[in-house]
């Protein structure tokens, strides 16, 4: 039977025991991606996968092709063309994308949904302007636990403004191990809230690829519980009057954006800067301050090898004044530390550098290699680098849209340091 070898080996991923989201303090899914951290009985498994793959693509034989055939049948599962298609060479169609969830934790039970990219561009948009998008991911639990979470990046008509931001809605787990570099993991706590997140952001051009504006931020962590089997009603009242909070504020946002896809970049530049003024007198539990650099640069390796990129990102977030808990900076996750379980290092201040190399071994199928460190601390003096915290790891990549070179990406990390974690992920898009 055609594909008999890699079927009886690939078709597990439709039955995959996906873990869930963890809803984190800025947004659940940060940046562009629809992200799902993979349990870990998996990982012996997914590790078979990455490597059979890898010897296919070095196989000079017609085993290669068969992968090829393979993922583009996979791929037509996922994307849909919608309306006409369009007299404009850098976008053909409307698009579609998705992919179904399936998880089980013992803190949500079983979990059904869906991750989606929407892929367009708006009417009278023409080749100068780059491709939009908006994620969607929504999922709920047999626990009555609930997640909805939208991430978007819209370029108006020849990138005369740019219009993105983050909403979304939860009501679901996530692990708190308190605040620190060194918090342990003994330390654990699972607990659940009600978390709001409005932050539409307006920016216009005022230069080759730089925008400037900014909007309005409003998210609130209300209605806590704790996840654990025996808990007084002291402690309960105690994490409440801790974590609950309202933050409501103005956002100045600045980006520069010469990237020649958002969603896979292989040459260009992106730094952004956001400052946000968070006050009682505009609905907020607190008055406080939150600002954000971030600073991504990609290459293609050479002519020789015009699809592999080498990715670098470094990031910093700093908060000021009288900062919530669940607004302090933190680190971990599928995007920042991906060593490290979603807010696992949570303090006033978070530094964090990460390199990646995307090799694209065959048409629709590449593996990246990355790397990265950094630290949470409470004041700058007291950073340490024998606290520094390590990320190593690989991924397998499975490009579902050619167009807009848009893969489903399956990550492996290591968390090294002294405090030591490992995670699998998987979902749409690159994490930077």
């Amino acid at each position: 039977m055609k594909y008999s070898l890699l079927d009886k080996l690939l078709s597990p991923f439709l039955r995959f025991d996906f873990s869930v989201p963890k809803f984190e303090q800025l947004s659940p899914l940060n940046c562009n991606d629809t992200m799902f951290k993979l349990s870990k009985p998996l990982n012996s498994f997914l590790l078979k996968i990455f490597g059979v793959l890898f010897i296919v693509t070095l196989n000079p034989s017609g085993q290669n092709l068969q992968a090829q055939e393979f993922i583009e049948d996979i791929a037509n599962i996922f994307e849909f063309n919608i309306g006409p298609e369009r007299d404009d060479s850098t976008f053909r169609q409307t698009k579609m994308v998705f992919a179904p969830i399936i998880s089980f934790e013992p803190v949500t039970s079983f979990g059904f949904g869906v991750g989606s990219k929407f892929l367009f561009k708006p009417f009278g948009a023409g080749p100068d302007t780059r491709t939009s998008n908006i994620p969607i991911s929504v999922q709920y639990t047999l626990n009555n636990q609930f997640i909805v979470f939208s991430e978007f990046t819209v370029f108006l008509p020849h990138e005369n403004y740019l219009l993105k931001g983050n909403l979304g809605y939860s009501k679901f787990p996530i692990g708190y191990y308190g605040i620190g570099s060194e918090a342990p993991d003994e330390d654990l706590t699972d607990i659940s809230f009600d978390n709001v997140l409005l932050e539409p952001l307006l920016l216009r051009r005022v230069a080759p690829n730089f925008f400037v504006g900014g909007g309005w931020r409003y998210t609130s962590f209300k209605n806590l519980q704790l996840l654990e089997e025996e808990v007084s009603i002291e402690e309960v009242q105690l994490f409440r009057d801790s974590l609950t909070s309202v933050s409501s504020g103005f956002e100045f946002a600045a980006t520069f954006d010469s990237r020649d896809n958002v969603l896979n970049a292989s040459k260009g530049v992106f730094a952004e800067f956001t400052h946000g003024v968070y006050n009682r007198s505009f609905g907020s539990t607190a008055s406080f301050m939150l600002t954000k650099l971030n600073f991504r640069r990609y290459w293609t390796v050479s002519n020789r090898r015009p699809d592999d990129v080498i990715a670098i990102e470094v990031f910093t977030r700093l908060s000021w004044s009288d900062t919530p808990v669940l607004e302090l900076s933190s680190l971990g996750g599928a995007e920042l530390l991906r060593g490290f379980r979603e807010g696992r290092f949570r303090d006033r201040y978070s530094f964090f550098t990460q390199a990646e190399y995307r090799w694209q071994a065959l048409e629709r199928i590449g593996f990246v290699f990355f790397g990265g460190f950094g630290d949470v601390t409470d004041k700058l003096s007291n950073l340490d680098l024998k606290n520094t915290k390590i990320s190593v790891g690989t991924g397998l990549r499975l490009k579902i849209v050619k167009s807009e070179n848009l893969n489903i990406r399956i990550d492996y990390a290591l968390g090294l340091g002294n405090i030591k974690d490992q995670n699998f992920y998987l979902g749409i898009a690159e994490s930077f």
